[in-house]
């Protein structure tokens, strides 16, 4: 651990260990967390801002920075940027009971920070044909890459299973293509659009459930976007390959529509989020790049995996 670090926030350690990209430090003043980032200045500009408007808020389910002796809310350590936040020691409960922690603390973020944008039919037409561009380049990359592969006489097993899977891929595109059609129509007929304070990687991982509260960490990818996004992110993080149950989802949905309700034209949007196979083409990316040198059979359970995640999500919507 920098010592010059610790120094600055008067940090003495009893003890410190390594918690994935957290460093845990337990002193006689408490326990607290170190986290080393490679986020910029306005990033970090940014996490102040949210911590001011949290406050003005009164909305508590967030976990403070710790101030330096200088009383600086952030500190540089070369060219990266680290910032402390006090130590929170989870309580033993179960992913379910977690997961329901977390919608209703979603809920709560977005009912707490929702903003009713000035309408304007040129801004919707913009995001509309961004989002059509954007999924259909990717589309197009996976036709041609199946197409590419389906010339060779051996394929390997990740190439199968992509083979294998590309029809319901392909029939998952046209269902999100269609639902955000719907969304467009929707909203141009409503004339009206919100949006919230998205945490950004709304997942189990991210969430904290403290003896005192329940809590978000890592705002770094937060940004003011549709509910949606959240809540796409989480269904997706939710669903357990091989083991799913659709109901605990439409239970989790429901709950976070009993605090924050959406809009109809927002639940197509959902859908189209949902339906659109994104995470399973960026495996095939991970796979033909090899950035992790992942052995090949890694690449096929986890490609397995999205698949199961992706059929999961197909149950889920038509089961809405």
């Amino acid at each position: 651990m920098n010592e010059e670090l610790l120094f600055q926030y008067d940090l003495y350690p009893e003890h410190i260990s390594k918690h994935g990209k957290v460093t845990r430090v337990d002193t006689k003043r408490g326990s607290f967390a170190i986290k080393e980032t490679e986020l910029q200045i306005n990033q970090m500009d940014w996490m102040l801002h949210l911590e001011n408007w949290f406050r003005q808020l009164h909305f508590q389910g967030y976990v403070p920075l710790v101030k330096t002796k200088y009383g600086d809310s952030f500190v540089f350590t070369g060219d990266r940027i680290a910032y402390l936040t006090p130590w929170i020691e989870e309580r033993e409960i179960n992913p379910a009971q977690k997961e329901e922690l977390m919608v209703h603390s979603l809920a709560e973020l977005h009912g707490y920070t929702v903003k009713e944008q000035s309408f304007s039919e040129e801004v919707i037409n913009q995001s509309y044909q961004k989002m059509v561009l954007l999924r259909e380049s990717r589309q197009f990359e996976m036709e041609k890459y199946v197409g590419s592969i389906e010339k060779r006489i051996y394929l390997s097993p990740f190439e199968l299973a992509f083979v294998t899977q590309f029809h319901q891929m392909m029939k998952n595109c046209d269902l999100a293509k269609s639902s955000l059609d719907d969304w467009y129509a929707q909203v141009l007929d409503a004339k009206r659009y919100r949006s919230v304070l998205c945490h950004g990687k709304c997942s189990p991982s991210h969430f904290l459930t403290g003896p005192g509260g329940s809590y978000f960490i890592n705002f770094e990818k937060s940004v003011a976007d549709t509910p949606v996004r959240d809540l796409a992110y989480f269904v997706r993080s939710s669903i357990r390959p091989f083991q799913y149950n659709p109901a605990t989802t439409t239970g989790h949905l429901a709950r976070y529509e009993d605090q924050f309700s959406l809009y109809e034209e927002e639940k197509a949007l959902l859908a189209s989020y949902l339906y659109f196979p994104e995470t399973i083409f960026n495996s095939v990316a991970m796979f033909q790049e090899n950035r992790y040198n992942l052995p090949h059979i890694k690449h096929v359970r986890l490609f397995t995996k999205k698949i199961e995640v992706m059929n999961g999500i197909s149950n889920l919507l038509q089961s809405l």
